[in-house]
């Protein structure tokens, strides 16, 4: 039985990519796809197009209005369901690398679960190392700072875990020019992702699994925030002029940067089946949507009036944050001074309790203008917006869409035209491994002509 490796690229576009194949700006890509079964996915049947919900639904086979997964970390939704538990119950190893919103296990060969997924841990332990960090760096990514506590035990884990020449000096290098320039930490992403790949490969062969998955969200943040530094002529506003001028050539450095991690599967398994799934895509969106953070959580606890020994924060993604208290009560005068906090007439805060000591919040402020005047405190006091809340990244100017690349290694390549439903890719897999879907995997699997091979 071939292994098979499942590269997961979130949210690239199939136009895009074939729009830069054609430019011979990804060669890697091009001899993938010329080898593979290429396939568009439709995800137009979700009830929603928010992050995450896309990727349970090609792993389980379950439509999103069905698995009920609308936000991060809820992979316990799904729990017993999926690819790589149904592979496991049938004797198959399998490693899990980062895959979004799924059952983590626990699975015989591997698991790095998703860095905003808190409750699951990796596997094997020694995993912690790596994981840690990686949580801490995609968490705070906004601060373009790093976590030195959990940077050592990173870097000695790294070390002794596949991490190799090519690598390293992409990382010196990245430092270097962090250096002459600090604008360019947005590239860190890209070394993460060389580093990410480095561990996956050593785990694959030390593990012996005959499925793994391997996650990636590098670009499509960057399609997110830099797709009108990109293509300006695309958008009816130019990107804001403190956009530092190297976010023009982000995009294409994302896309580069998963051709170079596409040749370098082809290099490492020749021999082995490569998967490449995207789950949904991106467009351009012509918006001044924007996203601000606060600079300094203890001062926001303390102009809201907070305990601080009663609550505790922890950043989340992009603009939200997490709040968790000591006792309900706490709680409930949280929500009070959230609610009374206020930017002219309107909310200074959005929030969702998700428990009754735990909310999530955000700035609901979303719009984008060189002055957003003062805020309005519980206490009645006047601060100043940008005395409390930072813009992170940039206007938004990628917004998702509901067509997604899946690709499949095929000694018979063939290029689709028709698109299939994103739920068909779940028992797709499967039968490449003689599996049966189970029954709550509903949509037919796809007929594949490497299913023979």
């Amino acid at each position: 039985m071939r292994r098979t490796l499942q590269i997961e690229f979130n949210e690239l576009s199939p136009t895009l990519i074939d729009d830069l194949i054609a430019a011979g700006e990804l060669p890697n890509f091009r001899r993938l796809q010329e080898s593979s079964e290429v396939f568009v996915t439709d995800a137009s049947d979700e009830a929603t197009l928010e992050p995450w919900t896309q990727w349970p639904t090609l792993h389980t086979g379950i439509a999103d209005r069905d698995h009920g997964i609308q936000h991060l970390g809820e992979g316990n939704r799904i729990a017993g369901r999926g690819i790589a538990r149904e592979l496991a119950r049938s004797g198959f190893k399998v490693g899990v690398f980062g895959s979004m919103n799924v059952d983590y296990g626990p699975l015989d060969g591997f698991v790095v679960p998703d860095p905003w997924n808190p409750n699951s841990t990796p596997h094997p332990a020694s995993l912690n190392a790596f994981t840690n960090f990686v949580v801490s760096a995609v968490q705070e990514n906004s601060a373009n700072t790093l976590n030195k506590k959990a940077a050592l035990p990173f870097l000695a884990y790294l070390a002794t875990h596949g991490l190799t020449p090519a690598t390293c000096t992409l990382a010196l290098r990245q430092l270097i020019d962090e250096r002459r320039d600090p604008g360019l930490t947005w590239r860190r992403s890209i070394i993460l992702d060389a580093m990410s790949y480095d561990v996956f490969r050593k785990l694959v062969r030390s593990r012996e699994v005959a499925y793994a998955t391997f996650f990636s969200n590098s670009t499509a943040h960057f399609q997110h925030y830099f797709w009108r530094n990109f293509r300006p002529q695309s958008f009816s506003a130019p990107p804001p002029p403190e956009d530092h001028p190297s976010l023009a050539d982000a995009m294409l450095a994302g896309y580069r940067n998963y051709d170079r991690l596409i040749g370098r599967f082809l290099s490492d398994f020749p021999h082995d089946r490569l998967v490449f799934a995207t789950a949904l895509s991106q467009q351009p969106w012509d918006t001044t949507k924007c996203t601000y953070r606060p600079k300094d959580f203890g001062r926001l606890l303390n102009v809201l009036g907070l305990n601080p020994s009663r609550v505790s924060f922890a950043p989340v993604m992009a603009e939200e944050f997490m709040l968790s208290f000591s006792d309900t009560a706490a709680a409930d005068e949280a929500l009070t001074r959230l609610n009374d906090s206020r930017i002219g007439n309107e909310p200074l805060f959005r929030y969702e309790q998700s428990d009754p000591l735990r909310v999530k919040v955000g700035c609901a402020v979303n719009e984008w203008t060189p002055d957003q005047g003062a805020v309005t405190m519980p206490d009645g006091s006047r601060v100043p917006f940008d005395d409390l809340f930072a813009r992170i990244h940039t206007i938004r100017s990628g917004r998702h869409h509901p067509d997604g690349c899946f690709w499949v290694q095929s000694p018979t390549p063939r290029n689709i035209g028709e698109r299939i439903p994103l739920t068909s890719v779940a028992p797709t897999i499967l039968r490449l491994f003689g599996v049966d879907p189970p029954a709550y995997m509903t949509e037919p699997a796809v007929e594949l002509a490497c299913q023979a091979a």
